[in-house]
């Protein structure tokens, strides 16, 4: 009998080790371009979604990223840089089908016992792995970052560098005598003694997450007098799913197209590129799915699709689209 998937722990402020596999082991990354397309697509997700990304490394058949969420739960911050990578996959390549291997894992560390010696985990992949000698001969991972040689405003080494020295260039000294520490005692078990699938850490920490599962999922049904419900504090901060007459509402007055037009069937460019936000918002942002948009829309769930990626596509290289886009969430509060 095939085993029940593990659900995932999500709340602001958890502390993720994420690894995502190409499927049945397949390149994710063909060239140079393919790389970079991916770093572009995380530095999008996290001016959108605000999370910390303390580390990332990208394999030619995998990657692995260090981060620690915000408000926005790692479901959807991983949902849009993998279905917008594979996007951009398919399309180069002219391929179809699966591009990561099922869902992503996402293990919940300990962030203040972990949290140094997996920016060296990862940092050190490549050297592992016998693609490079030498980390600093591999570009595809932040840790050039580190080092000094490449400057990524979302890669967050001043948090680590202070965990060192006060002093920046000592920090940085210190780092790499830490990676090249890390090249000398080779593998490290510790980080495979992942518990239940889920945790790394020691058996307190476990205990204080489930905790924090069990208080949450009893608070939910809790009430007080009046029939007053008592939230959480992860209630309060992960944003509630919209309706799609809100979505259209707000989407059509920073667009200044008007709902009947968004709604419509007009071709024009700039009503087609609302509508297109307005859907794209709908599924991503507010949870709606693709066949219930479908019926709304009075379309049929591939042309949603097809829409989503049209307007994914362009939000990197069209700035009034991007920036209706940010205007947008804001409004939404997501």
């Amino acid at each position: 009998m095939r085993m029940a998937r593990k659900k995932r722990v999500e709340f602001p402020g958890a502390f993720y080790h994420v690894l995502a596999r190409g499927n049945n082991k397949q390149l994710i990354f063909k060239d140079e371009q393919d790389y970079k397309v991916y770093i572009i697509r995380l530095k999008r997700y996290h001016n959108r979604y605000k999370f910390t990304l303390y580390a990332y490394t990208l394999m030619p058949n995998h990657i692995h990223l260090l981060i620690e969420t915000g408000l926005t739960p790692l479901s959807k911050i991983m949902q849009g840089i993998q279905e917008s990578y594979t996007y951009y996959f398919h399309k180069k390549y002219k391929s179809v089908g699966h591009l990561f291997q099922g869902r992503y894992k996402a293990i919940l560390c300990q962030r203040d016992t972990y949290l140094l010696e997996l920016v060296r985990y990862i940092h050190l992949n490549p050297v592992r792995a016998a693609l490079v000698r030498n980390s600093d001969d591999y570009p595809w991972s932040s840790h050039p970052v580190y080092s000094g040689y490449l400057n990524q405003s979302f890669v967050e080494r001043e948090f680590i560098f202070k965990m060192l020295s006060e002093n920046e260039s000592e920090a940085e000294r210190i780092y790499r005598q830490f990676i090249r520490d890390g090249v000398e005692k080779g593998r490290r078990d510790d980080f495979y003694n992942v518990i239940d699938q889920l945790y790394l850490g020691s058996p307190e920490f476990v205990e204080s997450i489930n905790q924090r599962i069990k208080s949450k999922i009893k608070n939910k049904t809790h009430k007080v007098e009046k029939n007053i419900k008592v939230p959480q504090i992860q209630d309060l901060l992960i944003t509630k799913k919209k309706s799609l007459p809100e979505i259209l509402k707000i989407v059509s007055r920073i667009t200044k197209v008007s709902p009947q037009s968004i709604l419509g069937d007009n071709k024009e460019r700039y009503v087609s590129d609302a509508r297109s936000l307005f859907i794209f918002i709908a599924v991503r942002e507010g949870g709606i799915s693709n066949n219930s948009l479908a019926n709304f829309l009075e379309k049929s769930p591939s042309d949603i699709t097809y829409l989503i990626r049209k307007i994914d596509d362009k939000i990197d290289n069209d700035r009034v689209i991007s920036n209706q886009l940010d205007k947008i969430l804001k409004n939404l509060n997501v």
